[in-house]
């Protein structure tokens, strides 16, 4: 119980006296016990021992300076008026004479001074004084305003305005409570209640008050509510703070001896990660050195218990779950017999282990993402995100903000709240970027800089922000070649190259046809003949591991393989197209087109009526990429060829930038005489 003396000059206002400690009681509640003292009842030399001084008047100090021993604890009473009183006071005309009525004229002038510093200047105030009362000298004046004294309000007055008794001010009590150390929920609880009934003359003061407070809430419920142990000693290593999670660790008070961890691991160099071995359990531990101009005061412990760690990577492995962020593949779940998969299985391995960046290189359809996804869950971050990134499929005005995310509202049609980017998404974890040999050259600056400096910048944003990822980066095309045409930047592509992992088309690892087919057919496998396991082995899979995943979902659905197995031929056309089926004699098996030319014929036909419209049609590469998704591989020029041949005959119209190919009405027609099964 905290003692505070209430010091008065007399005991003339007792209503004002039970006032004025009624509130301290209230606000205080049962925290404090009051005192009262008169300045004339004190005998010579008598102390006053307390706490706190709370004193009414200012020049009481001098009064006060044989019984007071420690003035450190003396506070002057500050006064303010309640805002439930304020309307009536701005009600009164502008420049109207007001007397100030109080049971004093020394209070009357404090009264006075506390209405002016609320910022109503707007009257006259007149200072009350008895003594001139009888003079007549306030006659003419109408309006008094008086806290509760009405009774000494002259008879002459016809308004009188009763603010009630005056309020300790906000400024006393915050005092108060910080000489008595009281500085707890339950009074600054009641002093924000107190505050908002008052009017204050200084609100930056008690606004400063009050965002500090809620700061310091909620800087204490995060601290508190951590799941890490916090504990901060000063240099004589006592407790000068402990939050929860610690007072459950350890048996603490405020400014014992912390003596639970060796003072020398303490007082030593900092510590991040180190293992720490206490009888409840095992922790990881950091220790901060806490300096002052280049003065040691303290230290700041952190301890995280192995257990809640394990949680909290269990937790996040779960929302990754969720999210897809997760590589589900390992090296177990790749099928092979092939020396050249071996060899590169056996290089992935190695470099997983490592954080260089990785380029893996082949074929449309030989399993690159597959690898990827292996390398992660080998690796020491298979624990945390894996994000993959197609940057072929994400329109290039896209790509950016997919990447590096964005602020919110950093363009139109942007999330209110901004967006994280795949970087952000991948912290800590492994971001795999396929396709990467098509990303714009724009693009490729902001790339080169991310994987340089481990730092992106969201679009929008004026800020830097760390990153802690692992690039692997896959492509089907010569990046050398790119390279040298000037589409692609040579300094990204040795950054990307550190590592380069090589995956050999299906056609060069034959050995690896029929274990994969094996998957893929499961049961269905044994119905295979000898004849088609020969067909299968000796076919050129230009479409790689997934044409041969498609051939066997053809096979479980119409027990037969599709008839590119079955005849592979090149037919010499004795119809229009005579010229564009002559491929024979092509020696380049990548350049051989897998079906006879009339299909390749149709299938071209087929794209591009399917694809035309008023005002556009397809280009070349959205062709090749088509047939390229049907098992049918075929290079640019020959493709040409044939588009040239079919506009000569009339049945296609080539032209320039977006309108792109487009079938003409005799080419639709000539389709119908073909018996194409969609019209």
């Amino acid at each position: 119980m905290k003692k505070v003396a209430f010091i008065y000059k007399n005991r003339e206002n007792q209503e004002v006296i039970s006032y004025l400690e009624n509130t301290l009681y209230h606000i205080f509640e049962g925290y404090i016990e009051i005192r009262s003292y008169f300045i004339g009842e004190l005998l010579p030399n008598e102390q006053i021992e307390a706490d706190a001084y709370l004193l009414v008047y200012e020049d009481m100090i001098y009064k006060l300076r044989n019984h007071i021993s420690n003035f450190y604890k003396v506070i002057l009473l500050g006064r303010s008026i309640r805002k439930e009183f304020l309307h009536d006071m701005l009600e009164i005309p502008k420049d109207t004479k007001v007397l100030i009525v109080n049971d004093t004229y020394k209070t009357a002038i404090q009264t006075t001074y506390t209405i002016y510093e609320l910022g109503i200047s707007h009257l006259n105030l007149i200072p009350y004084n008895n003594k001139l009362a009888a003079s007549g000298k306030y006659n003419e004046i109408e309006y008094a305003i008086t806290p509760n004294e009405e009774n000494l309000v002259p008879k002459t007055i016809k308004r009188v305005v009763n603010i009630g008794y005056r309020e300790i001010s906000f400024e006393t009590l915050l005092k108060l409570m910080r000489k008595l150390n009281l500085d707890n929920d339950v009074i600054n609880r009641n002093i924000i209640r107190h505050l908002h009934t008052i009017i204050e003359p200084n609100t930056d003061y008690h606004d400063n008050y009050y965002n500090s407070y809620l700061k310091g809430k909620l800087l204490n419920s995060v601290v508190d509510t951590s799941l890490t142990a916090i504990v901060m000693l000063n240099e004589s290593l006592k407790v000068v703070y402990s939050n929860d999670k610690a007072n459950s660790i350890f048996d603490l008070n405020m400014n014992t001896q912390f003596e639970y961890i060796d003072n020398e691991l303490i007082k030593g160099k900092d510590l991040i990660n180190y293992p720490l071995v206490l009888a409840d359990g095992n922790y990881i531990f950091k220790k901060t050195t806490i300096r002052l101009g280049g003065e040691k005061i303290g230290y700041l412990l952190n301890l995280d218990s192995e257990k809640t760690l394990h949680d909290i990577k269990n937790n996040l492995k779960n929302y990754n779950v969720k999210k897809g962020l997760i590589a589900k593949h390992t090296f177990q779940d790749i099928v092979f017999k092939s020396d050249s998969m071996a060899e590169c299985i056996d290089a992935s391995k190695k470099v997983a282990k490592t954080d260089y960046t990785i380029l893996i290189r082949g074929e449309t359809g030989t399993g690159k993402e597959l690898i990827a996804q292996a390398i992660h869950n080998y690796s020491n971050r298979r624990n945390a995100p894996f994000v993959a990134v197609n940057c072929a499929a994400i329109p290039e005005t896209l790509l950016e903000s997919e990447l590096f995310g964005y602020e919110g509202g950093s363009f139109t049609g942007a999330q209110k709240n901004g967006k994280l980017g795949f970087f952000e998404q991948a912290d800590t974890g492994t971001l795999f970027l396929d396709e990467i040999g098509d990303i714009s050259p724009n693009l490729q600056t902001r790339l080169l800089r991310a994987i340089q400096e481990k730092q992106i910048m969201r679009i929008g944003s004026d800020k830097v922000i760390d990153v802690d990822i692992r690039i692997v980066a896959a492509t089907n095309s010569k990046l050398e070649e790119t390279v040298q045409k000037g589409k692609f930047r040579a300094d990204l592509f040795y950054r990307l190259n550190v590592i380069p992992i090589f995956l050999k088309p299906l056609r060069q690892r034959k050995d690896d046809i029929l274990p994969l087919l094996k998957i893929f057919l499961g049961k269905d496998y044994n119905n295979v003949t000898k004849g088609e396991e020969k067909l299968l082995v000796e076919y050129q899979w230009p479409g790689n591991i997934r044409q041969l995943q498609s051939a066997a979902l053809y096979y479980k659905t119409l027990w037969k393989f599709p008839e590119y197995l079955y005849e592979i031929k090149n037919r010499t056309a004795t119809d229009p197209f005579e010229s564009v089926g002559s491929v024979k004699g092509k020696n380049n098996v990548d350049e051989r087109i897998p079906v006879d030319v009339h299909d390749v014929i149709h299938k071209i036909l087929t794209e591009i009526y399917e694809n035309t419209q008023a005002y556009h049609g397809i280009g070349r590469s959205a062709i090749i990429g088509n047939l390229n998704m049907q098992g049918i591989k075929i290079s640019d020029a020959k493709l040409r060829t044939i588009l040239s041949n079919l506009e000569t005959q009339g049945l296609i119209s080539i032209k320039r930038g977006r309108c792109g190919t487009q079938i003409t009405k005799k080419g639709i027609q000539f389709m119908k005489q073909m018996g194409t099964n969609f019209f």
